[in-house]
């Protein structure tokens, strides 16, 4: 399947570009930052004012085997 350049994505993790990703299809995983609201039972409530970065972009398996593990999760927000 072709990608049209706008669309097509090098995955921030894995950087294989025989396997890009299609920005536009379910599943395409996107940075995001914004606020997110303190629980007082720990934890936090959904993201509010989100930003997203139009340049960084991630397959979704390759965002979970990431969050396996310390030393991936702290990669993940460099």
């Amino acid at each position: 399947m072709d990608i049209p350049g706008r669309f097509r994505a090098v995955c921030e993790f894995c950087r294989n570009p025989d396997n890009p990703i299609d920005t536009r299809m379910e599943g395409s995983m996107q940075f995001t930052s914004g606020w997110c609201m303190v629980r007082n039972d720990g934890g936090a409530h959904g993201i509010s004012l989100a930003k997203r970065d139009p340049t960084r972009w991630a397959h979704r398996q390759c965002v979970e085997r990431e969050t396996k593990g310390l030393t991936g999760q702290s990669r993940m927000f460099a």
